[in-house]
């Protein structure tokens, strides 16, 4: 059976921008997720976010063909008044990884896939690096 991943952006921006050393490990998350042997997840959140660090870069166009491709590929999730109100009165330091992992547990997602794992110590879910997630699948 399929997991069902919730992606963080530190592993779509690890794609974009072709950061090393998480690049080859992030870019094989991202095509599992395309080639559907993953179930991807992420949130209009985190495309937002994208958006505007891909295009603080000077690159518009960039930003324009990065959230189509995403699109294409990803389940996008919806945050609420219901997710900020969790994040804000749960444990989480960090209130935009509580949100995405309130989006995520809302939704029954499996996993989260990271590079940030200690943002989710708090987490009732998978919390997982790229680098681990895939070497625990082989």
């Amino acid at each position: 059976m399929k997991i069902k991943a919730f992606i963080d952006t530190d592993v779509i921006l690890d794609v974009v921008f072709k950061r090393e050393p998480f690049f080859p490990d992030s870019q094989k998350i991202l095509s599992l997720v395309e080639r559907n042997q993953i179930s991807g997840y992420t949130s209009s959140l985190i495309l937002a976010n994208c958006y505007y660090i891909i295009k603080s870069q000077n690159n518009k166009n960039l930003a324009d063909i990065t959230i189509s491709k995403l699109r294409s590929i990803f389940t996008v999730l919806p945050f609420t008044d219901k997710e900020i109100g969790k994040s804000l009165n749960s444990n989480f330091k960090d209130f935009e990884d509580g949100v995405q992992y309130f989006i995520a547990s809302n939704h029954g997602i499996d996993t989260i896939i990271t590079r940030n794992i200690s943002d989710f110590q708090h987490a009732d879910i998978t919390v997982i690096r790229p680098k681990e997630y895939l070497l625990q699948k082989n």
